[in-house]
């Protein structure tokens, strides 16, 4: 979704996105799903534009299974919210929260993603191309009810 914003009396366009930090149990420890796009080759977590009359929430389950087929149940209603400028210059607002994934099997548009897969704490630190993704993760990871994240 794109709106029309006002900063320091300029006219600028801000765009609204919504996705999730996805995570299943394998062997008692978190996996978290992580998509490459074929877009800017960088690594994150699955998400896109918020349709008219769709929900922050509904966003993010649709884009969830849209990029990678998996089927989403959301763990928390609290969501962290990414806020950055992109190259051609309009400003994005990101919400993201922490879901467990109802599947498992990824299925994934190769004309949008290059690669989706299950990656454990350490990988997500390793593999994610931008600090405030990292950020966002280590955030909303903390409302995972395991002993030890890791």
């Amino acid at each position: 979704m794109l709106k029309n914003l006002t900063i320091e009396g300029k006219n600028m366009v801000k765009e609204v996105s919504a996705g999730a930090i996805v995570y299943t149990i394998e062997n008692n420890k978190p996996l978290f799903l992580l998509v490459q796009h074929n877009h800017g080759n960088h690594f994150s977590f699955p998400k896109g534009h918020i349709e008219k009359g769709e929900s922050i929430m509904e966003t993010a389950k649709r884009e969830v299974y849209e990029e990678t087929g998996i089927m989403i149940e959301f763990t928390s209603d609290k969501m962290q919210v990414n806020t950055y400028l992109m190259p051609n210059g309009v400003y994005k607002d990101v919400y993201y929260f922490l879901a467990k994934a109802s599947n498992h099997i990824i299925k994934f548009p190769k004309d949008e993603i290059r690669h989706a897969g299950w990656y454990n704490y350490d990988q997500v630190l390793q593999y994610l191309t931008y600090d405030n993704d990292k950020i966002i993760f280590l955030k909303l990871v903390k409302e995972l009810k395991y002993e030890n994240n890791r």
